[in-house]
């Protein structure tokens, strides 16, 4: 150990001691005083009490040091406490969609084909503006009454929360917070989350301060300004400019504007439509907004004694914001049905995403036509009340044949009270009558070549089992071509056509060609050849096909709608129309040649079309076919010309008998209108179509005996290429007959006159009810001359002297005379064999003569499955 160290030693050691001696020293003075209080009583209870106040304050000394540890020890758990639940809250915080600012409750706006807006849908009367066509003033007083420090928070209001929260604190959380800014009003609105809880406030602080950091204070406000509710259902200052003074936001006054801003703080209780007294509130706020704007410097005094001095007047747009047109129903269920196949989704969903997501919809709608069409549907007189005050109804479809699309529609009969009610246009079905006949009989028979229009056929009695088609006359016409059968609508030569065409043929050609709603148990004579089908047909498939036929055979599906835009302006869904050919152009242009002759030449082109032949230009052709049904429980009227096609059904929902011609009133005025202003137009004759001379009786080619007919029945007739007839005429037979009479000869007729040639038609059978051709037909008691009964008078009795003996032949005495009757040909049915000379006239219509074979079509032709149906 060394020198330096065994000096510090000593010298602690000499510390220790004194210490020591120090201590001793202390406790013996201690010792002493105590023994000294013993001898003194009258120190001792004061002495003891002193002792207590020693104690008390010790034991307070330590519990105030106790708290004192406890309350820091508190606040600094609390603060842990209080981090970790706000930790909890902002993570369990779903970030803010930017875009939700863009998938809003937006109004969709519905254009016409000229672009021209007809309809704005929504659930929330909600339309969209840029901050571009937000004027200051009304950005100014918004901000003004409603969030003075916008411009310099970041998204919370350190003051405004300052005192909300005291507030909340004071009340002991029975009061809202209170002091949202704008960009926390934008958040609440946006997230839905409107809970009265302080865990809500503290997530809106947040989403505040996260979107004050993504977007601009401009893009804010205009959000703002878009989705605030503002009475009346108003969604947004421009909805509410709408409303509240029936204008555009971009026009409203400076005190216009105040107004607006004023009713956002309780848009039911400042409702100006609401009574006098909401009114006088809204007015008496919307100066405490024009004084704020004034003491912030938003505007000057000059402007504000203007604004203060304008008296507000309270008026809506008029958006015409009844029941939705029919027109327009049809657009919504047809985008309802392509947004869910696109997207995969149920209809509601469809109905919600048209309603809310701001589309822009353009429709195939001219509107010209289509006014014209609702006026009539809505005004005309044709569409009355029966005698049990049933109302009669109507539907009508209108499409333009260059494109396919519809351009107006009716889908009912008086003013229309109620959107995506029924409509008759496209969703109801009924049988369509005769009209279905140059689709599934006649056109069938001219695709499959075994027919063409002027082809004869035999309108007489008919039965098919127990099946007896009648025509709606109740008569038979006898020998007709397919142009006059198509003309007169004669319902047994429409059914001997599908035989021969063969009822699957028939039935798939219909379907093919556009009417959607045949059935397997369509599959049939009545409902095939006469329209009786088990359903029905819908208008506006019958306007399509109709068109496919003015189309040359293409079929192109109707459309309402070409495209629908997002509020943004991308595609959602495009129209592509698809052409489809669907029959041969040479059968088309039958069709429609025949049913010209219908329009031009049949009972209904000069009786019911008066408006069409009267007023237009003769040089648009058209053409069209009628139908009715049963009882005449529906009247139909179909057609087209080179620009459009249309059908018109009328009838009553619940099946009651017509007694007018509205469909074919209301087919001449609309097509009249439509084509007032349009230049002439024939229908485009394709390079198979031929003409030839035929006889229309049996559709061969004419024979001498065919020109002798006095019914002109020799004529020129178009054909398919390949199937002009080369076979010369069998119904026809040249006979002598009496030059006076114009009957069969008796055996005096020569002696009196000429005999002469006379064409007469013959039949294989006999029909067993009269034709109207029955004058015309040779059989066994066909007339015979009635005005030569006898012998010409003998005028000079000696230069008949040497006259032979009566009863003696002149020329071989040895053969007597003739029994009277003329050795003519009666044609096929003369004699026992086939039963010739029988009366008709005793003949019941029960009798069943001809039995046809119906071809093996998979169609039954029983009573069971056709029933007996009486069309037109």
């Amino acid at each position: 150990m060394t020198k330096g160290k065994e000096t510090k030693q000593n010298s602690r050691k000499k510390v220790r001691i004194k210490r020591m001696k120090s201590s001793r020293k202390v406790r013996q003075e201690v010792k002493q005083n105590m023994k000294q209080q013993d001898t003194k009583p009258s120190t001792k209870v004061k002495k003891g009490k002193e002792k207590k106040r020693s104690i008390v304050a010790c034991i307070f000394g330590v519990t105030f040091k106790v708290l004192f540890f406890t309350i820091i020890a508190g606040c600094i758990i609390g603060v842990g406490v209080v981090f970790g639940v706000l930790s909890s809250i902002i993570g369990d915080t779903e970030a803010l969609n930017i875009d939700a600012l863009k998938s809003l409750k937006l109004t969709t706006f519905i254009y016409d084909s000229e672009g021209k807006e007809i309809e704005a849908l929504s659930s929330e009367n909600r339309i969209m503006v840029e901050y571009s066509d937000l004027p200051k003033h009304v950005v100014d007083a918004v901000i003004s009454i409603e969030d003075e420090r916008f411009l310099t928070h970041n998204g919370v209001d350190i003051k405004r929360t300052g005192k909300a929260v005291i507030e909340y604190v004071l009340h002991g959380g029975s009061s809202s917070f209170g002091g949202s800014t704008i960009t926390q009003q934008l958040v609440k609105n946006l997230t839905k989350d409107d809970s009265k809880s302080w865990q809500r406030k503290i997530r809106e602080w947040y989403r505040a301060i996260l979107l004050e950091k993504e977007i601009e204070k401009e893009d804010i406000i205009t959000g703002y300004l878009n989705v605030i509710y503002m009475g009346e259902g108003a969604y947004g200052v421009e909805a509410a400019a709408n409303t509240l003074f029936a204008k555009n936001v971009s026009d409203v006054t400076v005190a216009e504007a105040a107004c607006l801003a004023a009713i956002i703080q309780a848009p039911e209780s400042y409702n100006p439509y609401n009574g006098e007294e909401n009114r006088a509130d809204l007015l008496a706020r919307q100066q405490v907004v024009l004084d704020k704007m004034l003491e912030l410097g938003k505007i000057t005094k000059e402007q504000y004694d203007e604004a203060k001095n304008q008296e507000i007047v309270f008026k809506k747009l008029d958006t015409n914001n009844t029941a939705t047109s029919y027109f327009v129903d049809a657009v919504i269920e047809a985008v309802v049905a392509d947004l869910q196949e696109k997207n995969g989704v149920e209809r509601g969903v469809a109905l919600n995403m048209i309603y809310n997501n701001g589309y822009k919809i353009y429709t195939t709608q001219n509107s010209k036509l289509q006014s014209k069409v609702t006026s009539w549907y809505e005004t005309s007189s044709l569409f009355g009340t029966n005698y049990l005050g049933q109302k009669q109804q109507g539907a009508l479809v209108l499409i333009d044949n260059k494109t396919g699309y519809v351009v107006a529609i009716s889908g009912g009969a008086g003013k229309k009270t109620q959107t995506l009610g029924f409509n008759r246009a496209t969703q109801m079905l009924r049988q369509s009558g005769s009209s279905i006949k140059p689709i599934s009989a006649y056109g069938p028979a001219f695709e499959k070549g075994i027919s063409y229009p002027g082809l004869g056929m035999d309108d007489k009695y008919l039965s098919v089992g127990s099946w007896v088609p009648k025509n709606f006359t109740r008569t038979y016409m006898g020998y007709v071509s397919v142009r006059e059968a198509i003309v007169e609508s004669l319902n047994t030569c429409a059914v001997r056509t599908v035989m021969q065409t063969g009822v699957d043929y028939s039935y798939n050609f219909a379907k093919k060609a556009g009417i959607t709603t045949l059935i397997d148990g369509d599959k049939n004579l009545a409902a095939l050849a006469l329209g009786a089908q088990t359903n029905g047909v819908r208008v506006i498939d019958m306007a399509a096909t109709y068109s496919a036929i003015a189309r040359g055979g293409v079929y192109v599906e109707p459309e309402f709608y070409t495209k629908v835009e997002d509020n943004d302006g991308n595609i959602v869904l495009k129209v592509e129309s698809e052409y489809k050919r669907v029959m041969k152009e040479t059968t088309a242009y039958l069709i429609t040649d025949c049913m010209r002759s219908v329009i031009n030449s049949g009972y209904v082109g000069y009786s019911y079309l008066w408006n069409w032949k009267r007023t237009m230009n003769r040089n648009v052709q058209i053409a069209g076919k009628t139908g009715t049904t049963d009882n005449t429980y529906d009247r139909w009227l179909c057609g087209f010309t080179p620009y459009y096609s249309i059908a018109v059904w009328t009838g009553y929902d619940e099946k009651y008998t017509l007694n007018n011609q509205a469909s074919a009133e209301t087919f001449g005025e609309i097509m009249t209108y439509a084509h007032a202003n349009l230049p002439a137009a024939s229908f485009a004759r394709p390079s198979g179509i031929i003409t030839a001379e035929v006889c229309t009786l049996s559709g061969l080619v004419a024979t001498e005996a065919c020109k002798l007919d006095t019914r002109n029945v020799v004529k020129n007739e178009i054909f398919a290429s390949g199937t002009i007839p080369t076979e010369p005429c069998k119904v026809h037979v040249a006979v002598e007959v009496c030059e006076e009479s114009k009957k069969l000869p008796t055996e005096f007729c020569h002696e009196y006159c000429n005999l002469v040639k006379k064409a007469y038609i013959v039949r294989e059978e006999i029909p067993s009810v009269k034709t109207d051709d029955w004058d015309y037909m040779l059989y066994d008691e066909t007339p015979k001359c009635t005005i030569h009964k006898e012998a010409k008078p003998i005028e000079n009795p000696e230069e008949n002297e040497n006259q032979t003996p009566e009863g003696e032949n002149p020329i071989n005495p040895d053969i007597p005379e003739g029994d009277g009757t003329t050795d003519v040909p009666v044609g096929p049915g003369e004699g026992t064999e086939n039963g010739g000379g029988q009366s008709p006239e005793s003949t019941p219509d029960t009798n069943t003569p001809e039995q046809p074979t119906v071809p093996d079509s998979g169609g039954s032709t029983s009573e069971t499955n056709t029933p007996p149906v009486t069309t037109e």
